[in-house]
């Protein structure tokens, strides 16, 4: 188990350093192909805005995706409240220390017998279908 972690490490590792080097590689192409025309300086700008416009798409893109996942969280918590047989979900939202006894009883339930709640949850995951 070590060994599979160690080698999931140094391979993340070899591929942060792939990525790095491909990074600078891209900078000093840049700089390169546009120095001869605007001048060091102005080449230096233009490679440090292009970095700076990259980390920018990519905050963006990562924004977007979080906001999308806890989007789907929600729609899948409103769902799964208002599924709820007999009116839970209108317990559950009125009566929160109540859910939250049943849940620990529950919880000590599933601790005591095991076979017991595996066995009343596929009863319960048969009514579903």
């Amino acid at each position: 188990m070590f060994d599979r972690a160690m080698a999931a490490v140094v391979a993340t590792a070899a591929a942060a350093a792939a990525v790095v080097m491909i990074v600078f590689a891209l900078g000093f192409a840049l700089y390169a192909l546009v120095e001869p025309s605007v001048g060091a300086a102005a080449a230096a700008a233009i490679v440090a805005l292009a970095a700076a416009l990259l980390v920018g798409l990519f905050a963006l893109i990562a924004a977007y995706r979080k906001r999308q996942h806890e989007h789907q969280a929600a729609v899948a918590q409103a769902q799964l409240m208002d599924d709820l047989p007999l009116g839970l979900g209108d317990i559950v939202r009125e009566r929160p220390l109540v859910t939250l006894a049943v849940t620990a009883l529950g919880g000590l339930l599933a601790a005591r017998h095991p076979t017991l709640m595996r066995d009343l949850i596929h009863i319960a995951a048969r009514f579903r279908r």
